[in-house]
């Protein structure tokens, strides 16, 4: 894989307020550290940070005043709006010793369950792998083609390529086919002598227990003295 390079220079200052000020001008503060050597303080340029996010770049190469570092992107921190990159940290690797990164899941292929009616329904995005860094894979492609409704794809069913070994559970499922879920409607039945009984008349009970004066049944009324 090509290895990704971003361009830095040192920083001898720290605190907030410096770094405010540097973000103010389109840099980040940043830090390279590890693998047995003195934390080195580092400023960057905000987009070529954003640049090595959206490339989904693993590996850098740090380069500063003639010095060049291989580097992994450990950490990018934000403010609180999650808007803006507040500092980055990079730590050292070395290109002849495994690393673990996350590669992400590609189906490929049209699956026969979903030719069927079926759904892919994809549960890893992302699979953890170590490997050298120089063959990191961009991304791990799996064929799906066979698969049927209510079939399922583990982690060791992907062939992973050369040099490329998995750290989760073999037995993780990582996609698997599935039927939709129908929706069915039930409609209350209702009894035919419910249906015929007649409605109701909010009232009935009051005019049945009060008649009215003069009715039938009615009490006399009492004549005043």
């Amino acid at each position: 894989m090509d290895i990704a390079q971003i361009e830095a220079r040192p920083r001898q200052e720290r605190g907030s307020r410096p770094c405010r000020r540097l973000r103010k001008q389109g840099l980040v503060p940043a830090v390279i550290c590890g693998h047995g050597q003195p934390n080195v303080l580092l400023t960057v340029r905000r987009a070529s940070v954003e640049d090595l996010i959206a490339e989904r770049a693993m590996i850098v190469q740090v380069n500063w005043d003639g010095e060049q570092e291989s580097a992994q992107i450990k950490e990018v921190q934000y403010d609180a709006l999650g808007d803006d990159i507040v500092h980055v940290d990079f730590v050292r690797i070395s290109l002849s010793e495994a690393v673990t990164v996350s590669v992400p899941v590609e189906a490929h292929g049209d699956a026969v369950g979903v030719e069927q009616g079926g759904m892919l329904e994809l549960r890893q995005h992302d699979l953890e792998v170590e490997c050298l860094p120089t063959a990191i894979p961009e991304k791990l492609r799996v064929e799906v083609a066979a698969l049927d409704i209510g079939e399922i794809l583990r982690v060791s069913d992907i062939e992973f390529p050369e040099g490329v070994r998995p750290t989760a559970d073999p037995e993780m499922v990582v996609l698997s086919i599935v039927r939709p879920a129908e929706v069915v409607e039930e409609e209350a039945e209702v009894p035919p002598e419910e249906l015929a009984a007649e409605p109701e008349v909010i009232g009935r009970e009051a005019a049945e227990a009060e008649p009215e004066e003069g009715a039938k049944g009615a009490p006399p009324a009492k004549e005043g003295r």
